[in-house]
């Protein structure tokens, strides 16, 4: 064959070479400069040309760049790698990895990520035992590369620079390239014993590889005294001549014992070569911690104790700065040389209890603004404290929070503590958990009465399953609900609430409280039943007009007739009767009539106290078995805007109808008592026989009295007074246990007596 010499024909060439079998593959290992063992080998391509016999890649590769037989050559050199890799693992030898090397025409081809991964499902190798080498030229070009490695870094395998050092080198690129492995170039191998240039850049690339974590493996070793320097200077692994040759893939497994012993027989000793490795753990374990310290968003101090006072020996961290300090300031120096006096006095006293051994001594501190958390622990040496070591976390945005959420917190408990109605959290378990103050005004008891206990406790046992529905309901429906129950005050009186309950949902859509507002409305409630029956009192109103007229006139000619008959003749008892039946009928007019009339116009101010010991003192001379007792208050001083007559026989009225139902006896108490801010109350309580719930319900109807002769027009009078003066009238009762009236007056018709 003539000689080739043009790449097109190299390129053809090539390509013919790939088909008939004449390429081929040595293999160089690389070995670990602590142990000795092999960690990896590199696949180097061969050409047994037909004429000009074995050809190295330097021969032919720099023709064929451009062309596209490269691409085919290297993608059959991973092929052939990673079988043969597998093959030597299959034979029982140690797993290494084996590297091969891609030039920039396959790395920027699209199809190298999937020659790789085809490459690996072919051969049945495990990614993490295949390395690609490539150049700082390909590196440089990082806008089309770095995309690729990162694609073949997920894949899971390893990536190294090759021949570092010979190129433009950037540490740019090594922070942003995911790359495991620099080799530097075999020249400065070569000359790093004759040439302290060359050394230095050995050196440096070593330490430089240490700090960005990556391992560095020297090529060209051909002397002993290379492998000395490269051990005594941390290189982590070595290949070359002195090690072994490029060998082909059968010589290399027999072999394979005999390069691992090479390290060992000729380099530094296991002692000396673990005590260098120790240090420099010590010593990169500094530089790490120093970094550490410098980039933490915190910050770190330490102090000992000179002449009794505290010197600072470290300080580092980001916090630091943010405070507006530096190392100058705060090193060899004491809390007064950066402080004012009075906030170095105040740490001091904090360093002074770490220092005396006091374990875990935390504080929070503000230097510019910037708020701080410091936590003190002494450490110790042969049982005494040398120095005090201390973290700190900048607490500043969480100050901010807690302050935010303390204001908020004072302003929704100002709001809820001052609400006239009750504000109640309930737990999964129906606990009260908080209990707003209201509760005292309208149940009598305290909110730590409350606490931690059961709502259901609280309530009348007829309204127990009632509130626990609604409370089921909530829980499990995780909707607001509105219920009206009844309670009980301290005081033994009902009270009828209104509740409106809402459920609070976590993020797992779990309710995790209830909330319950709760409005005391007996008051509401008394009242509507007051003005129902204030709507009938009208009607009857109308009904009594008609009738008091039609039988007024005959009533009164009967009567005089009556009169006249009763001088000439006749028995006088029959006489007695029918003026007594007629003057029922003349109390049923008048009453009747008193219905049809307009409000009052007669007006004025009229202590509650005299108009209920005037009503109360011929009673007490008429109904000589019972006693009333007014109950002793300042509220009896409180005078009301009233017609006095009307309101004379409203107490006339309701102390009568708790006489009669004391047929044999008893005790009528009345209180006055301030209702609310807005209201004054006068109950009236007897002992008598008391009635149902359903007679209640029919008190001022006309014509329905508890009384045998009754007519029920004096409880519609008086509901027609209490009409007339803005108030309402109230009946609480049960069967032989008694009633209670309350006679309600707004606090606009109140004036004080003074």
């Amino acid at each position: 064959m003539n000689e080739v010499t043009e790449p097109d024909e190299w390129e053809s060439s090539l390509l013919s070479a790939l088909i008939r079998h004449e390429l081929f593959l040595h293999y160089q290992p690389m070995v670990d400069l602590k142990s000795g063992k092999v960690t990896g080998a590199e696949a180097l391509l061969r050409w047994n040309h037909p004429e000009k016999g074995v050809l190295l890649p330097k021969d032919f590769f720099t023709c064929a760049e451009k062309g596209g037989a490269l691409s085919s050559v290297e993608e059959w050199i991973l092929h052939t790698a990673c079988k043969q890799n597998k093959q030597w693992q299959d034979q029982g030898l140690p797993p290494f990895v084996v590297s091969v090397n891609i030039s920039a025409f396959p790395l920027l081809h699209g199809d190298l990520v999937r020659a790789v991964e085809q490459a690996l499902l072919d051969s049945g190798l495990e990614p993490k035992y295949l390395e690609l080498e490539i150049t700082e030229k390909m590196a440089m070009d990082a806008v089309r590369t770095i995309d690729i490695l990162f694609q073949l870094k997920r894949i899971g395998i390893s990536i190294s620079v090759d021949d570092f050092g010979k190129g433009y080198s950037s540490l740019n690129y090594l922070k942003r390239f995911p790359i495991d492995k620099l080799k530097i170039d075999q020249s400065f191998v070569e000359q790093c014993l004759e040439d302290e240039k060359e050394e230095s850049v050995v050196k440096t690339i070593i330490g430089m590889a240490k700090n960005l974590r990556l391992q560095v493996v020297a090529e060209g070793v051909e002397t002993r005294e290379q492998l000395l320097f490269l051990q005594q200077n941390l290189c982590d692994a070595a290949q070359g001549h002195l090690i072994c040759r490029p060998i082909s893939a059968g010589e290399l497994t027999d072999h394979f014992s005999r390069v691992q012993e090479i390290v060992p027989a000729i380099g530094m000793g296991p002692d000396q070569i673990k005590q260098l490795w120790k240090k420099e753990v010590h010593s990169q374990a500094r530089i790490e911690l120093s970094e550490a310290l410098k980039n933490q968003q915190g910050m770190t101090f330490k102090f000992t104790k000179i002449d009794e006072r505290y010197i600072h020996t470290l300080c580092e961290g980001e916090l630091m700065y943010r405070m507006g300090l530096n190392a100058e300031q705060v090193l060899g120096r004491e809390l007064s040389a950066f402080l004012d006096s009075a906030e170095a006095e105040r740490k001091t006293s904090f360093y002074e209890r770490a220092w005396n051994g006091e374990e875990n001594v935390n504080y929070e501190g503000c230097v510019n603004g910037v708020y701080y958390l410091a936590a003190l622990r002494p450490i110790y040496q042969s049982g005494k404290v040398k120095e005090v070591l201390a973290s700190c976390v900048d607490i500043t945005d969480l100050k901010k929070t807690v302050e935010a959420l303390r204001a908020s917190e004072a302003k929704y408990r100002l709001i809820a503590e001052n609400m006239s109605d009750i504000i109640v959290v309930l737990n999964r378990a129906g606990s009260i958990t908080y209990t707003s103050p209201a509760v005292t005004t309208v149940l009598g008891v305290l909110p730590e009465e409350l606490q931690d206990r059961q709502m259901l406790q609280f309530i009348l046992p007829k309204e127990k399953e009632k509130v626990q529905h609604a409370v089921q309901k909530m829980m499990e429906e995780k909707l607001p609900t509105q219920l009206t129950f009844s309670s009980v005050h301290r005081n033994g009186t009902d009270v009828i609430l209104e509740a409106k309950g809402t459920p609070v949902i976590d993020n797992q859509g779990e309710v995790q409280q209830i909330i319950l507002i709760i409005r005391n409305i007996t008051a509401q409630v008394h009242a509507e039943e007051f003005l129902r029956k204030i709507d009938k009192l009208a009607a009857v109103g109308h009904l009594a007009a008609g009738v008091a007229h039609e039988i007024r006139n005959p009533v009164t000619s009967i009567k005089g007739f009556v009169q006249l008959l009763r001088h000439d003749q006749g028995k006088q008892e029959y006489f007695d009767i029918m003026l007594a039946e007629f003057q029922q009928l003349e109390n049923i007019l008048r009453e009747f009539v008193f219905l049809t009339q307009q409000r009052s116009a007669i007006y004025e101010r009229v202590a509650i106290g005299k108009m209920l010991e005037d009503a109360i003192a011929p009673l007490r001379e008429s109904c000589t078995n019972h006693t009333f007792k007014l109950h002793p208050g300042t509220a009896l001083d409180l005078q009301i805007w009233c017609d006095p007559s009307q309101i004379r026989q409203l107490f006339d009225n309701l102390l009568s109808n708790s006489v009669n139902a004391m047929p044999n006896g008893g005790t009528v108490h009345i209180k006055v008592i301030p209702e609310e801010h807005d209201k004054v109350k006068i109950q009236i309580v007897d002992q008598g026989c008391g009635m149902s719930e359903e007679r209640i319900k029919r008190l001022g109807e006309p014509f329905y009295s508890t009384k045998e002769k009754g007519t029920g027009l004096g409880l519609m009078i008086s509901y027609k007074i209490m009409e007339y003066h803005g108030g309402y009238l109230h009946f609480t009762s049960e069967p032989e246990k008694g009633t209670t009236v309350e006679v309600v007056f707004p606090l606009e018709k109140v004036r004080s007596a003074t």
